[in-house]
């Protein structure tokens, strides 16, 4: 299986990345802009592995997702990369647009241009997942649960930008026939009587 995660130095991205490449015997390319979020140190224990590569780049420049995707070929793409903290979304909200809207458009458009160039059972095979937060669905008090019936309830610039690109990958779906799942990451997880 080869896989392409973007966001993979990021908290969770890079467990992800870690679990697939060591656990899974995963090929994984790693893309991530190294910003604020990524840390290299946190996919030292893959470093040198021959089915793990780091690419350094920016999910917003198309030309760099096209060859990345061309080159690497994989059968699927998990799409993690994110600006997140609402407060940082407060104070500058620009950012959150770009990488997470702006972002998500071109990746999904680099992955739908691949996927129309695969053919047969690579083309059958191929996912694209996208990784979402639960803060799409608003706030909750101190009890209750979101379900994956809640209705879309964004109250900050990030979260905001995150149900736009939740939107923007099930249209994809919907309009080009795009492969494609979505995860929802729970900052708080709740167990119910």
């Amino acid at each position: 299986m080869r896989v392409i995660i973007t966001g993979g130095a990021g908290f969770i991205g890079s467990a992800l990345v870690r679990y697939l490449v060591l656990d899974k015997g995963y090929d994984v390319l790693t893309i991530d802009a190294l910003t604020y979020a990524g840390c290299r140190a946190s996919l030292k224990a893959v470093d040198g592995k021959q089915n793990h590569r780091l690419l350094n780049a920016n999910i917003c420049d198309r030309s760099a997702m096209d060859a990345a995707i061309a080159e690497f070929r994989p059968d699927r793409i998990m799409h993690l990369a994110a600006e997140s903290h609402v407060d940082r979304s407060i104070t500058g909200a620009a950012d959150f647009i770009q990488t997470n809207v702006v972002g998500s458009f071109t990746l999904l458009e680099a992955a739908r241009g691949y996927w129309n160039d695969l053919e047969g059972a690579a083309k059958a095979a191929f996912r694209f997942l996208h990784v979402s937060t639960d803060e799409v669905y608003g706030s909750l008090g101190d009890e209750g649960l979101f379900e994956e019936t809640t209705p879309y309830d964004p109250s900050s610039p990030y979260s905001a930008s995150k149900a736009a690109s939740d939107h923007l990958a099930k249209a994809w779906k919907r309009t080009y026939g795009l492969p494609y799942g979505a995860a929802i990451w729970m900052r708080s997880f709740r167990q119910s009587g």
